[in-house]
């Protein structure tokens, strides 16, 4: 079985489509929601709250039992790498205790969380409740699999760089007795220098506010390039097969900060039905009107990506990331993009530069 999960919009409508879903398909299943409360989300998570859906108790609450009244079960997402330490105060660790307490008492399940001081805070006040190790532990080897294992987690979700490293995936595989996770229209590019001090503003951003744009701007420039789209974390819908060939199966398709303006149930059917005709930056984004990977109108005619993975799956030596000696993937691009795109992507990426910090804050 190959299990679905999916970002919340916090609409019945949505559950409902996810619900027909379930019922169409035997081979998958939609079995997880997951977000947070918006934008007084308590404690911080890896997304600027501003950007997400808003939520208070009340609605979260009635959503949580329209969802578990449909056989879908909600996640709740705390998964800042920072808390400023406040669950090492006596303070902090009450009001943890007690915020999670809230959380069982209105039905949820499953929390995704980061912090492995956090972990054990929740595992021993409120021991109802299952964990999910989030990508931001950056769970990308055998021995840190075996952590969380050795600490009850019965479920982590992989570091999506290593989402093309089958023979390290094998190996956590092989030790890891729980079950895994990937993240399969991720928008990172691989190995990002910025990443994790991105997930510490984003960790902050619920108290200090994000009002400079330097990671996510930065982020952006990263992915100028025909070439630099390729190397992307995505998975197709028709690769995903391979994943469930060495037993990981559970599927998690992100997008809390798109998913409202978006049509996540038509995403989601085109990866159970492995098979999609159609502009991959569209689906990667879950069809969001705001196109929040999109640049310079490019689109990636996913038919022209057929054969794109295999060298990847039969061949654990092929990517060696010296990209210069290689390509592959900008070959791939030149197949999948329009050559006036590229040509436009290029110019930027070669006039792109450091920006002035001034900028930023507009200081003259």
């Amino acid at each position: 079985m190959k299990n679905f999960c999916m970002p919340s919009d916090f609409k019945n409508e949505t559950i409902d489509e996810y619900d027909e879903i379930n019922k169409k398909f035997s081979h998958s299943k939609i079995v997880e929601t997951f977000g947070q409360l918006a934008p007084d989300t308590v404690f911080g998570s890896c997304r600027s709250p501003g950007s997400l859906p808003k939520v208070d108790r009340r609605k979260l609450e009635k959503y949580i039992r329209y969802c578990n009244d449909k056989g879908i079960e909600f996640n709740y997402v705390i998964n800042a790498t920072c808390m400023s330490n406040e669950e090492l105060t006596k303070s902090g660790y009450q009001k943890i205790k007690d915020f999670f307490g809230m959380l069982e008492g209105i039905g949820v399940r499953w929390v995704t969380i980061s912090l492995p001081s956090l972990m054990e805070i929740v595992k021993y006040t409120a021991p109802n409740l299952k964990i999910k190790a989030s990508t931001v532990c950056q769970i990308n080897s055998p021995y840190k699999a075996e952590f969380y294992e050795e600490h009850g987690i019965k479920r982590i979700v992989l570091d999506e760089d290593i989402n093309r490293e089958f023979s390290t995936l094998k190996c956590i595989r092989k030790v890891y007795t729980g079950d895994l996770e990937i993240i399969i229209n991720s928008f990172c590019v691989n190995d990002c220098p910025y990443k994790m001090f991105h997930y510490n503003s984003f960790s902050h951003s619920h108290i200090n506010k994000d009002e400079c744009s330097y990671f996510s701007s930065r982020c952006r420039y990263l992915h100028i390039g025909a070439g630099n789209y390729m190397k992307l974390n995505w998975i197709r819908p028709e690769d995903i097969h391979y994943y469930h060939d060495i037993g990981i199966s559970y599927f998690k398709m992100q997008g809390r900060t798109n998913v409202y303006s978006g049509d996540p149930a038509k995403a989601v059917t085109h990866y159970i039905e492995e098979h999609y005709d159609g502009d991959l930056i569209s689906l990667l984004e879950l069809f969001s009107s705001d196109k929040p990977l999109t640049l310079a109108g490019c689109e990636i005619d996913n038919s022209k990506l057929d054969g794109f993975f295999e060298k990847f799956v039969n061949d654990p030596c092929f990517c060696t990331k010296v990209c210069s000696e290689c390509g592959y993937c900008k070959g791939f691009a030149e197949k999948s993009i329009d050559e006036t795109v590229i040509a436009v992507l290029d110019i930027m990426h070669s006039i792109k530069g450091v920006v002035n910090p001034n900028n930023f804050f507009n200081l003259r």
